[in-house]
C-alpha cells in the first residue's frame, strides 16, 4: 500500500459565535511591555489557523490529520522537506517512516516546528492505518481500556473585560455550567505573573478561590500557570493556592528549565504537572531522570505523533508515572483510551459553532463528564470539504 500523494491545505475558519468577553491565561510573552495584555485582543498576521493533510495510497485508503501548532513554521517543512520524502513509500511502515522524517528534521531543529510536522504526518498515517486494517486506532495501540473516558473541563481563562480587575462573576457563572454539565474535575488558569507584583499574586488566589467555592470540595480543581514563572515565584504562588486542595499544579516554569522543575517539586505540596511544550521521548527520558514531574502531558498533535507519544508513554508506564495528555483532541483520547497509566483526557468544551464552519465531522462529544469513542476505523473523523473548500487559504 504505497503512498502516491500527500495533500497539505491550509485554512483559516474564522469565529462564529456570539461575541463574548476578551479571555487570557498568564504568558511568559507578557514579560515584554509591547505584548504585554491590556484587555483588548492583540493583532495577529493574516494567514492561515489550521492545517489540513491528507495522505492517498494507490490502493485507495487514505489518511486523514489536521493541526495548527506552530503551523506557519510547520507548512513549509511538510511541502518542501517531508511530504516529498514519503512518496512511494509503504503507508504502513509507520515505524520506519517516523525514523525516515526525524532523521531528515535534525536540519531542521528537531523539535518544536518539525516535531508538530511529524505529528501531522504520522497521526494521518495511524489514520491511514486503522482504515487500511478497519479498526479504530486505539485498537492499534492495545485495545480499549475502559468503556468511556472521564474529563476535565479546561478552559475557565480570565475574562480581561477590565485588565486589572478580573471578573470573579464570568468565572463563577462557568465553573457551575461544567458542574451542572456533569464534570467531576476542572481547570483554570492562572491570570497573573512575576511582571504583576504582589497584586497579581493576590488575583491569582482570588481565580482560585472564585473557582473552588463554586464546585465545592467534591469536584476536582487543577490550575495552569502557562510555563510562565520563575522556580521561587512558582513556589511561593504555590503556597499561597495550596488551601484549595488542587488536583496538580501546571507547568510552573519556562519549559527548558528542568532544574527549576525540579525545585517546585521539592518545595511541592500538590503533583506538578507538565510536558505539552516537550517534543520527543529523549526529553521525557531526562525528565525520568531528574524526577521533573508527577503528571506527564504529551500532546500527540505536538510531540511527533501517535509512534512517539506511544513511547513516551511506556516509559512513564516503566517509571510508574501518570499521563494525561495536553490536549482535547481525538488523537489524545485515542491514546488515552488504550492505556491504563491515564486515568483522564483534557476536553475543551466547544463554543457555538455553526454548522459551516465544522472542518472535521464525527467529532466525539461529552456526556456527564465523560467520552465513548466509536468503532469507526481510524480516528474515525470525516473532512468536510465543502468547509474545506471555502475557507482555504491562499494568501
Amino acid at each position: 500500500m504505497n503512498i502516491t500523494a500527500i495533500h497539505i491545505t491550509p485554512v483559516k475558519i474564522p469565529s462564529s459565535g456570539p461575541p463574548g468577553p476578551v479571555i487570557h491565561s498568564v504568558n511568559p510573552i507578557y514579560r515584554f511591555s509591547d505584548l504585554k495584555y491590556d484587555g483588548t485582543p492583540k493583532s495577529t498576521p493574516a494567514t492561515f489557523s489550521q492545517l489540513v493533510v491528507e495522505i492517498e495510497t494507490d490502493e485507495g485508503v487514505n489518511g486523514l490529520a489536521v493541526g495548527g501548532y506552530a503551523g506557519q513554521a510547520a507548512y513549509p517543512l511538510l511541502k518542501n522537506v517531508l511530504a516529498p520524502l514519503l512518496i512511494g513509500e509503504d503507508a504502513l511502515r509507520t515505524e520506519w517512516l517516523w525514523e525516515k522524517m526525524f532523521s531528515m528534521s535534525i536540519a531542521h531543529a528537531r523539535e518544536g516546528a518539525s516535531s508538530s510536522a511529524i505529528s501531522l504526518i504520522d497521526t494521518a498515517l495511524w489514520d491511514l492505518k486503522g482504515k487500511a486494517l478497519n479498526q479504530p486506532v486505539y485498537n492499534l495501540l492495545g485495545g480499549k481500556t475502559r468503556d468511556k473516558i472521564r474529563l476535565y473541563a479546561s478552559r475557565l481563562y480570565v475574562s480581561a473585560t477590565e485588565r486589572g480587575d478580573p471578573d470573579l462573576g464570568l468565572l463563577h457563572e462557568e465553573a457551575a455550567m461544567y458542574v451542572e454539565q456533569g464534570f467531576t474535575a476542572v481547570k483554570q488558569r492562572f491570570g497573573f505573573g512575576p511582571w504583576d507584583g504582589i497584586e497579581g499574586m493576590k488575583k491569582n488566589v482570588a481565580l482560585v478561590e472564585t473557582v473552588r467555592d463554586t464546585i465545592g470540595d467534591g469536584v476536582e480543581q487543577m490550575v495552569d500557570c502557562c510555563r510562565s514563572f520563575t522556580a521561587e515565584y512558582a513556589i511561593r504562588m504555590m503556597h499561597m493556592v495550596e488551601e484549595f486542595n488542587l488536583s496538580w499544579y501546571e507547568e510552573p516554569v519556562l519549559p527548558h528549565d528542568w532544574d527549576g522543575y525540579v525545585r517546585v517539586r521539592e518545595a511541592a505540596s500538590m503533583p506538578i504537572s507538565g510536558g505539552e511544550n516537550e517534543y520527543s521521548r529523549h526529553a521525557f527520558a531526562k525528565w525520568a531522570k531528574m524526577g521533573c514531574a508527577d503528571i506527564w502531558q504529551p500532546d500527540v498533535d505536538r510531540c511527533a505523533g501517535i509512534t512517539e507519544v506511544l513511547k513516551i508513554v511506556h516509559m512513564a508506564s516503566a517509571n510508574d508515572i501518570t499521563v494525561i495528555p495536553h490536549g482535547g483532541w481525538v488523537t489524545n483520547f485515542h491514546m488515552v483510551m488504550a492505556n491504563m497509566i491515564c486515568p483522564m483526557a483534557e476536553y475543551f468544551p466547544p463554543q457555538h459553532t455553526a454548522p459551516d464552519h465544522q472542518l472535521l465531522l464525527g467529532e466525539p462529544t461529552a456526556k456527564d463528564g465523560y467520552i465513548e469513542l466509536s468503532d469507526a476505523p481510524g480516528f474515525g473523523l470525516t473532512l468536510n470539504r465543502d468547509v474545506l473548500k471555502k475557507f482555504r487559504w491562499d494568501g
